[in-house]
């Protein structure tokens, strides 16, 4: 029997994520909303605004993954 190392690769999808969401705010952009009733106008709204909270959070996670944030090594850091 091989003793075969087998490598785990951890899969982060935020990319991916921030690409959708990127690709929603493109698709409403060019929308007029002055043409819209409310209700069109609050999907409109609710799109953008799920749209930049999977951004933000993605890119949280992106940081985290980079930035190992639960260490606390002083002021080194800009942010």
């Amino acid at each position: 029997m091989l003793d075969e190392e087998v490598e785990f690769e951890y899969f982060d999808r935020s990319g991916e994520y921030i690409a959708a969401a990127f690709n929603s705010l493109g698709a409403i952009d060019l929308l007029d909303t002055g043409l819209m009733n409310e209700d069109e106008r609050a999907i409109i709204n609710t799109i953008k605004f799920q749209a930049i909270s999977i951004i933000s959070e993605s890119l949280n996670n992106i940081y985290n993954e980079i930035f190992d944030t639960s260490v606390d090594d002083g002021d080194d850091h800009v942010l």
